[in-house]
């Protein structure tokens, strides 16, 4: 029923911008977890998660902190226990492509709501 009413240009906008940054998020973790495999560079990538990670809790809004959590979690993982590193890191990849996706959808419905 919700289909048929214009969607809010502010909304629709963010739920576009989310989708792209969540879906571009999402494969960059799982090009990250890919790249962690090779012995040397995994450790400087996780000393690097760490520093992310600390750089997202830094940030104002919700979605810095999470992100900041996960990359920091993430990091920390990967230096002490890899198979705990790439279970979070896989996960966090599938969270973010399903939330961008979802996102997309939405903006994508929201467009057609408004021709």
């Amino acid at each position: 029923m919700s289909d048929y009413y214009p969607t809010d240009p502010t909304e629709l906008r963010a739920r576009g911008t989310r989708g792209v940054m969540s879906l571009g998020a999402g494969i960059g973790l799982l090009g990250i977890e890919t790249i962690l495999k090779l012995p040397f560079v995994g450790m400087a990538a996780g000393g690097g998660l760490i520093v992310l990670g600390i750089l997202g809790l830094l940030g104002k809004t919700k979605i810095d902190k999470t992100g900041g959590i996960l990359a920091l979690v993430g990091g920390v993982a990967m230096l002490v226990l890899k198979p705990l590193a790439f279970f979070i890191l896989g996960t966090g990849a599938l969270g973010l492509l399903v939330y961008g996706g979802w996102n997309l959808f939405k903006f994508v419905r929201g467009l057609k709501s408004r021709a």
